[in-house]
């Protein structure tokens, strides 16, 4: 025991070893009450920076999954008009087969002719007027320009800025009665040759029609796994992020319970160091 009276260096060592407690104490509770081992940039400076990045790759890749969904919804949309002007081309091609048959009559066919020429302006207008977010879909705004690469309507699903990579441009071609070449120079089922003849041009929009209904279903499919590529990225990503960043409860809960029985016991032998100098101090009574 030192016998010095002006400097009580065994206070100041308990003092020093209260205050790293006492940090020990503050750090354990500040990361049992938040959840989080890095709370500020100091504890943990390197592992901060890699998980702000990993939080800003998991909030792109949550967007970029959104992003896929609205463009899945954008493309069922124009599926459902398809499948009804698959319906309206059906019907057409059924009333150009029973024009076709000689035992009718002019009177029989004007009527059938009739209700030809109204189903084919119900497709123009159908595909005139299906949109998506005032998006117009099937009017051939979205067709792109020939021989331009980047043109179309542009899907970003990415969480970078890479063409074909993280966004792409997708192309829905013109759908009315016109692009898909029933028009009223050229179709009609008045008498049968006409007739045959709109056989054949049916079976070329029917054609052209699954084509684009064939496109927009691989486009879904792509979309469909873009996004199970994204929630698994984001799985891990969190996963990595969780690890640099969460707190070990039971480690926090041992390391706070530690912290308090050192507390306990140093502020104890502080009151011991203190009463050291008026020990000494008897040496000269």
């Amino acid at each position: 025991m030192s016998t010095r009276i002006n400097h009580n260096v065994l206070s100041m060592i308990a003092q020093r070893n209260i205050w790293t407690t006492q940090n020990d104490l503050d750090t354990a509770l500040t990361r049992l009450s938040s959840g989080l081992r890095v709370n500020y940039a100091w504890d943990d400076p390197a592992g901060l920076a890699i998980s702000e990045r990993f939080r800003a790759q998991i909030s792109s890749m949550e967007e970029a999954e959104r992003n896929a969904n609205y463009n899945i919804n954008l493309l069922a949309t124009a599926e459902g008009a398809l499948q009804t002007i698959d319906t309206q081309l059906t019907r057409l091609r059924s009333l150009a087969i029973q024009a076709s048959n000689g035992a009718l009559t002019s009177t029989d066919r004007n009527a059938l002719n009739t209700e030809f020429t109204q189903l084919v302006s119900e497709i123009t207008r159908i595909a005139q007027s299906v949109n998506y977010n005032n998006l117009s879909l099937l009017d051939g705004s979205l067709s792109g320009t020939p021989g331009v690469t980047n043109s179309g309507i542009k899907f970003h699903i990415g969480t970078y800025n890479t063409q074909n990579q993280d966004y792409y441009y997708v192309r829905i071609g013109d759908m009315t009665a016109s692009a898909l070449g029933l028009t009223a120079t050229n179709v009609d089922v008045t008498d049968t040759l006409n007739a045959q003849n709109a056989i054949t041009i049916i079976d070329q929009a029917i054609e052209l029609k699954d084509t684009e209904r064939t496109q927009i279903g691989g486009y879904v499919n792509r979309l469909q796994n873009t996004i199970a590529n994204l929630q698994i990225g984001r799985e891990n990503a969190t996963q990595s992020e969780s690890q640099i960043r969460d707190a070990d409860i039971a480690a926090e809960m041992s390391a706070f319970t530690r912290a308090q029985i050192l507390m306990q016991t140093g502020v104890s032998m502080l009151a011991q160091a203190n009463m050291i100098p008026q020990v000494v101090s008897q040496l000269v009574g």
